[in-house]
């Protein structure tokens, strides 16, 4: 063999090993990437399996609380039309809330509950001494509360001095928080006069009320209005 020949074959071999390898290299990267798709997919399923579970237990977890239909009144004494079992989702050993299994009827409202709260045990007592309530109808410059008050909202009550009324003007204060409008009668004042609101309160803060009004002015300030 001449020694063109046996170069010529030299390179047709060398020729021949790169294609094998550059096929080979392609073959390996093909799987690699097919195999790096397969852990992607596998991953994304067993992501979407942990979703479900979780979802699952969380709904699982849902137990049925007493959700207020309507607002309730400190010294109120909660009757079945007052509240509605709902699903809520809360943690194990939940005792902040009422839950539906819970007969509550004839429980005393310790504190202004609005409407479609959770009711808390902290909100509710069976000792009726432990809170007395007590509808007190007030006369109020109609100047002096928000417009468009209606009852069932919740107000706090200040204290204004009048120089007409006393001689020792005094700055005002606050009289009364969280107070709940039982009714609003606006007859009065549509013959140019106050206004009256009858307001729930603590029989312990009827006195305090009755006298700030002989000295000044109670001017009403809707809560979170």
């Amino acid at each position: 063999m001449s020694p063109a020949s046996s170069q010529r074959m030299n390179v047709d071999k060398k020729i021949e090993i790169d294609t094998l390898l550059s096929k080979f290299l392609t073959m390996t990267s093909y799987k690699k990437r097919s195999r790096t798709r397969l852990v992607t997919a596998i991953a994304i399923i067993c992501a979407s399996f942990i979703s479900a579970f979780i979802l699952s237990v969380v709904a699982n977890h849902s137990v049925i609380m007493w959700v207020t239909v309507r607002a309730l009144p400190t010294g109120h004494t909660v009757v079945a039309a007052d509240v509605i079992g709902r699903a809520v989702a809360l943690p194990a050993g939940n005792a902040v809330y009422f839950s539906a299994d819970r007969d509550i009827t004839g429980e005393i409202v310790l504190r202004t509950i609005g409407a479609g709260e959770l009711l808390a045990v902290s909100a509710l007592s069976q000792d009726p001494s432990v809170l007395e309530a007590t509808a007190v109808p007030l006369s109020v410059h109609g100047s002096d509360i928000p417009n468009g008050l209606q009852a069932g909202e919740v107000v706090n009550l200040y204290h204004v001095g009048d120089s007409r009324l006393s001689q020792e003007v005094t700055h005002p204060s606050l009289l009364l928080s969280h107070a709940f409008i039982v009714g609003v009668d606006r007859k009065g004042q549509n013959l140019g006069g106050d206004l009256t609101l009858t307001i729930s309160m603590n029989v312990k803060s009827v006195l305090e009320v009755l006298d700030a009004t002989a000295s000044g002015r109670v001017v009403v300030v809707r809560v979170n209005g």
